[in-house]
């Protein structure tokens, strides 16, 4: 291993070590309170479902970092994306089938749950989408996800609109989804922090250019990092969360059973 190969290794494990690796971000991580939040939201919904194994589609997966938190419920776990980012060694048993959100390439009634984890805020359609996932689900299925509400842009050049809570369930809402519940992640201070954090992480927006993280600023910013999201959470507290600016919303909703 050349010396730069061996030196990028180290910085990489030391930028892990300190800030985590998703799904379990540090407190010094500029998207703590989002992956904070999801990690939740999903554990609570997971350790709610009846005890038995689920055909499980996470849809624009990546490398399917919250697969470990279905443990003990998978039958099978499929990733579908328009890149393979799952590792060659994964050895977690996660599948990967390349295809679109908004047309994904199962028969319908296929799946007992759909995850859609910050997906829609970067599909062409998200109306698509989202019909897609009902359509694939078996009757009774958990379409069970996540979206931004406020955040910088990112993923360019695909990164195409930020949802309200009213947005979102009205979108559910018209694909027949029903049960359906919304819940966002904080108050307007760790909404700020998400924004500051991120931005100041990210490489200047430039039309044409994919977006950088920069692992030295990582590093190096991190103290700070840590001392704005603890005061973000001090300052929701002590302010009230309002539910009015949460950085990011998760999502609960059910395909209906058929009638007898």
């Amino acid at each position: 291993m050349c010396r730069y190969e061996y030196m990028k290794k180290l910085a990489q494990s030391i930028r892990d070590f300190i800030l985590g690796k998703r799904p379990h971000n540090t407190i010094f991580s500029f998207n703590y309170h989002n992956i904070r939040h999801i990690v939740r939201f999903l554990q609570r919904e997971i350790a709610a479902l009846p005890d038995k194994q689920y055909r499980i589609l996470d849809v624009g997966g990546g490398a399917s970092p919250y697969h470990g938190l279905f443990k003990g419920k998978t039958a099978e776990y499929i990733v579908v994306d328009v890149e393979n980012a799952l590792a060659e060694d994964d050895a977690r048993g996660a599948s990967f089938i390349k295809g679109f959100a908004e047309e994904l390439p199962f028969p319908d009634d296929s799946f007992d749950i759909v995850m859609s984890n910050q997906v829609l805020e970067h599909v062409n359609s998200e109306h698509k989408a989202v019909a897609e996932s009902y359509r694939v689900l078996k009757p009774g299925g958990i379409f069970i996800g996540s979206a931004p509400h406020v955040s910088p842009i990112h993923l360019e050049p695909y990164d195409f609109r930020r949802f309200t809570v009213l947005g979102l369930r009205k979108i559910i809402e018209e694909h027949k989804f029903r049960h359906i519940t919304i819940e966002g992640n904080g108050g307007v201070h760790r909404a700020a922090a998400l924004m500051v954090l991120m931005d100041w992480n990210l490489s200047p927006y430039t039309a044409g250019h994919s977006q950088r993280f920069y692992t030295r600023k990582h590093l190096l910013l991190f103290p700070l990092t840590g001392i704005i999201n603890t005061i973000a959470i001090i300052m929701d507290a002590v302010m009230g969360d309002k539910q009015r600016s949460p950085s990011n919303y998760c999502w609960k909703a059910e395909k209906p059973s058929m009638q007898p």
